[in-house]
């Protein structure tokens, strides 16, 4: 099997793994919706109506926001040098779709079509960064782990090991300066997109 056509393979599986945590998400409200739409579920009225008034320090969230973002970033970094690396980024890829799933089927079921208005500025613009470096970083730990003790599964084109740590690491710098762009523009411009939106609901 050549590089391009077992790199194919490996993004198909990627994909279908996000999918199949999406309709988890989807069919997780659907049968507890007693859950997470009743009063104190997502999206709910008494929250919404404190996004129209609350005023954020955009300072202290982004603080907060970084942290908990390169935190679980760490974690996934680190769970990728060991045996578990692999499970740990099928888990990861599981575990977004279904977050996605949720928020997505809630929205809808609580506004209709609307919803996704409410969704789509909820995400824009900083998803536009932080998703695909969430993708990298999920591939990033799959090579990872790969490499270390699965022989690269055939999937990674063979370099030194001076150079694979070396693109690594640089890899690695970039999706880390990536995630900080991404939670400077979800503290200090969605809150002014969503503000506005939040208003219509």
């Amino acid at each position: 099997m050549n590089y391009s056509k077992s790199s194919y393979y490996t993004y198909r599986k990627w994909i279908l793994i996000f999918t199949a945590g999406f309709m988890a998400g989807i069919m997780l409200i659907n049968f507890r919706s007693n859950i997470f739409i009743g009063e104190s579920g997502i999206f709910n009225a008494s929250s919404l109506n404190r996004l129209t008034y609350l005023k954020i320090d955009s300072g202290a969230f982004f603080r907060y926001v970084t942290g908990e973002r390169l935190r679980d970033y760490l974690v996934l970094g680190l769970l990728s040098t060991t045996y578990f690396g692999i499970i740990a980024s099928y888990g990861a890829a599981l575990w977004q779709g279904m977050m996605l799933g949720m928020v997505v089927t809630v929205a809808v079921i609580r506004f209709g079509i609307s919803g996704l208005l409410l969704i789509m500025t909820s995400f824009f613009p900083h998803q536009l960064i932080l998703l695909p470096a969430g993708v990298m970083m999920v591939m990033w730990c799959y090579r990872n782990c790969s490499v270390l003790y699965f022989g690269g599964r055939n999937t990674w084109i063979r370099e030194t090991k001076k150079r694979f740590l070396i693109r690594q690491m640089m890899m690695l710098l970039w999706i880390l300066v990536v995630v900080i762009i991404g939670c400077i523009l979800e503290c200090y411009v969605n809150p002014i997109l969503l503000e506005d939106v939040v208003k219509f609901f």
